[in-house]
This record gives C-alpha cells, sequence and structure tokens, in this order.
C-alpha cells in the first residue's frame, strides 16, 4: 500500500487529489508532547473521510518518565476514541529537536521502550492496531527491540533499496511529491492491508448471522515476525485476548453466514471455562478438522 503521513507541517492538503493520484492511507499526526493535538488533525481527518481515504493517528512522544508516559497515552486514547481510525494508531519515537539529550534520556534503553510497549498495550486495550515509528538507528541503539516484538514497525530508513528490519510500514523519504500536499511529504509502503485487517467497526458489534459448523481449527502458520495467530474478543477490530502458534488449534462453536466489512468470515472459538474469542478466517494460516 502506498501510504503518506502527514501533519499542520504539511499546510492545507487535498486530499481528494492525494487519493487521485494513487495513495491508498494516510497517517495523520494527531498530537505531540503531553498533551498538545496537532492543530490541523481534525481537519485532515474530515477532508480524508470526505475523500474516502483510510487513516491512522501517530503521537510523537516527548515523555521523559512513567508520569508523562502515562498522561501520553491517556490523552491519545481519549482523542483516538473519537474517531475510526482503519490504520494503526502509532506512538512516534524520536528527538529531532534534541528534547530528549537535553534531558538525558536519550539512550536509556529501558525507558524507551517502557514507553513504547506501555503506550502500545494501551493501544490495543482500547481496541485499536498499535504500531511502532522509529528510525534504524533507534531500533537498533535506542529501544530493546525483542521487548517490542509484539507491535508492528514502522520505520524510518530513507535512501536505501528496501528496510533493513522486518515492519509492517516503511517510510522511504522525507522528499516525496505528491499531487494535493504542498511541498514535500514523506511517502511510505505498507506491507499489510491494514484497512483490511482492522476493518470499519470499532466495536465489532454489528448484527451477525451465524451458523454452527461442528468443527476444530488449526492454525497452519502464524502472521508477522512473531508467527502467530490472533484470537480477539469481538470481531473485526477486538482487543487480542490469546495467541496460537501453528499445530495449536480450538474448537470451532459458530462461524459467519456472510462476509463481513473486512473482507473475512469470523469464527467464534472456545477457549474453555467459559471463554470465547472470535478469529479471522484466512484459509492461507487455517485449516478446518472435521
Amino acid at each position: 500500500m502506498k501510504v503518506i503521513d502527514i501533519s499542520r507541517h504539511n499546510g492545507n492538503v487535498d486530499f481528494r487529489q492525494v487519493r487521485a493520484s494513487g495513495v491508498e492511507a494516510v497517517m495523520l499526526r494527531s498530537s505531540w508532547g503531553h498533551f498538545v493535538e496537532d492543530l490541523r488533525f481534525r481537519e485532515n481527518v474530515r477532508k480524508c473521510n470526505d475523500a474516502g481515504l483510510p487513516y491512522g493517528l501517530y503521537h510523537y512522544s516527548y515523555a521523559l518518565n512513567e508520569s508523562e508516559m502515562m498522561r501520553e497515552a491517556d490523552g491519545l486514547i481519549a482523542l483516538a476514541r473519537q474517531f475510526s481510525p482503519r490504520m494503526p494508531v502509532a506512538i512516534d519515537m524520536e528527538d529531532a529537536d534534541g528534547y530528549k539529550e537535553r534531558n538525558g534520556t536519550l539512550y536509556n534503553k529501558a525507558l524507551n521502550t517502557e514507553i513504547c510497549r506501555y503506550t502500545c498495550q494501551k493501544i490495543e486495550e482500547a481496541g485499536f492496531y498499535p504500531m511502532v515509528y522509529a528510525n534504524l538507528d533507534w531500533f537498533r541503539n535506542k529501544l530493546i527491540l525483542s521487548e517490542l516484538d509484539r507491535y508492528d514497525l514502522w520505520l524510518a530508513q530513507w535512501n536505501v533499496n528496501g528496510p533493513s528490519l522486518p515492519c509492517g510500514m516503511w517510510q522511504y523519504t522525507s522528499s516525496g511529491s505528491v499531487p494535493g500536499v504542498p511541498g514535500r511529504c514523506d511517502l511510505n509502503t505498507a506491507y499489510k492491508n491494514y484497512p483490511v485487517i482492522i476493518g470499519e467497526n470499532e466495536e465489532g458489534g454489528q448484527d451477525i448471522q451465524w451458523i454452527n459448523p461442528y468443527v476444530t481449527v488449526q492454525v497452519v502458520r502464524g502472521v508477522g515476525r512473531r508467527n502467530i495467530y490472533y484470537v480477539r474478543n469481538a470481531v473485526i477490530s477486538g482487543t487480542v485476548i490469546a495467541e496460537l502458534s501453528p499445530g495449536e488449534s480450538l474448537p470451532v462453536d459458530l462461524i459467519s453466514a456472510t462476509v463481513l466489512e473486512d473482507g473475512y468470515k469470523w469464527i467464534k472459538v472456545d477457549l474453555g471455562q467459559g471463554v470465547v474469542g472470535y478469529m479471522q478466517v484466512d484459509l492461507d494460516y487455517l485449516r478446518f478438522l472435521i
């Protein structure tokens, strides 16, 4: 997917022209610090909706400690809940103005990682799709990447032929030119169809007709770097409540009679002890056993 990211610094963007040029989605800066809303965010959301462009959010973090981290995460979730993003909600970890270096936290890998982990956890708990944005130096030298392997990476790495890390999205230039955007803008390639994965229904509460298939579902292969398949507490964009590895299986209670808004059927599975969950039916990853 061709994706651009936009903030107030990009000025007055014509998103209809953007979409007509072939851009498929937009990441909008929602906010920065603890906590300031981007002055053009709401306007940009409205324009994306009018143009039929899926959008996501990103928050530029200035957190220097756990208190500021929690304040920023709370602000981001409260803001995101006012909208229906069909792209990820990301935390932006960088130090473009030297603020973190001046305050002595730039090289505190444990703190930087915890800020990302905590924020992504809160994003996911709120029913959104979490993501971490940083450049290659940050991911290699200022974050503990192994502690963030649950989350998709949005890697900024310019002037190369491809990303040096597995990532969900690659920002490959800051000097792009797109009709409808004044001046230069960031260009990205998304390696997942996030609007399909996330779907349009943030609550997963639509009226669904179900049938009982009397089968078991088994994971053939997992998704992403961790090679797992998710079980959620609601269809389309529910919170992850379980993870299955290849070879693991669950009894299926029900399967949706029709394809849902995200382009897939869903199944209702029994996790035991009265707990049920929902899984997207993708036969590239699952098989059914009688």
